[in-house]
């Protein structure tokens, strides 16, 4: 920023990290003016992209910092992506800003802190994750036998993100027909191709569905036949301003064709929760 009245602008500390999923973050430039980045790791200053790098009246670039001068070409509120790549490999291997050019608040340092994690420790969460995989394929074996459930897998499937090897989408419907005591937040399709797929739900209470855990479910087709639901788990009951999430193993890819279906959930009242038009293709 502007210093005022003698005083040293202020520094802008930017830290990134191979877990923090957040937009690139912007920056502050103004014509004339310099702007400094300082970095506590190297980076390859043959690498470095920058959006109208030839309009730039300075570039400096070492393995430590960068200096941008904007010259007056630019004008008021362009915007321009800044990319770099460390030397090291750790990840995260590269980062990028967003440029913004605003001749009244130019940020002349920016110091960039990078939390870094090892291609190994990456190595380490896939091994676990297909470790995992296995018990739940065991877990489901053992479920289409014995027709009963540990709820284990359901609870791994309520927690997962988007590992290698599974699938997560957002499921569309062309209808939900909800009691008033039940509101549906999400709704997402988890497959583990082509062994097995389940419906995942994220509900919430409304005035009076404090309490409501799910007791049954069903899916049927377009032509009114029913197929079957292997199993069904809740985190838990529904409270106010608590999000829940429920689990229904259906029957596996290889036996649920494409098309629109008719999904239905329901407590021990019967206060039940429909989605028409559901698509699991």
């Amino acid at each position: 920023m502007v210093a005022l009245g003698g005083e040293l602008a202020p520094v802008r500390r930017i830290e990134v990290g191979a877990e923090m999923r957040v937009p690139a973050s912007e920056i502050r430039i103004a014509p004339g003016r310099s702007t400094t980045f300082f970095f506590d790791a190297h980076i390859l200053p043959d690498e470095i992209s920058l959006e109208g790098r030839e309009r730039f009246q300075r570039l400096g670039l070492s393995e430590d910092h960068l200096v941008l001068v904007p010259s007056s070409a630019f004008r008021e509120g362009e915007r321009l992506r800044l990319g770099l790549r460390f030397r090291d490999g750790a990840a995260p291997e590269r980062v990028t800003f967003v440029l913004v050019v605003d001749p009244a608040l130019g940020e002349p340092q920016v110091e960039v802190y990078r939390r870094t994690r090892s291609v190994e420790s990456y190595r380490q969460e896939v091994d676990e994750l297909r470790g995992r995989l296995s018990q739940v394929q065991f877990e489901l074996d053992r479920l289409q036998l014995e027709g009963r459930s540990s709820g284990a897998l359901e609870a791994f499937v309520a927690s997962v993100g988007e590992p290698h090897g599974l699938s997560i989408r957002s499921v569309t419907y062309t209808k939900a027909v909800t009691h008033p005591d039940v509101s549906v937040l999400k709704t997402q399709l988890v497959v583990h191709p082509p062994r097995w797929r389940a419906i995942r739900l994220t509900l919430q209470a409304r005035a009076g569905g404090v309490g409501w855990v799910a007791t049954g479910a069903s899916l049927t087709d377009g032509g009114g036949r029913s197929h079957k639901v292997l199993s069904h788990w809740q985190t838990g009951p529904l409270h106010d301003d608590v999000d829940q999430t429920l689990v229904v193993f259906v029957e596996p890819a290889t036996e649920v064709e494409s098309g629109r279906y008719v999904f239905k959930v329901w407590d021990a009242k019967g206060r039940t929760v429909t989605l028409e038009g559901l698509s699991l293709k």
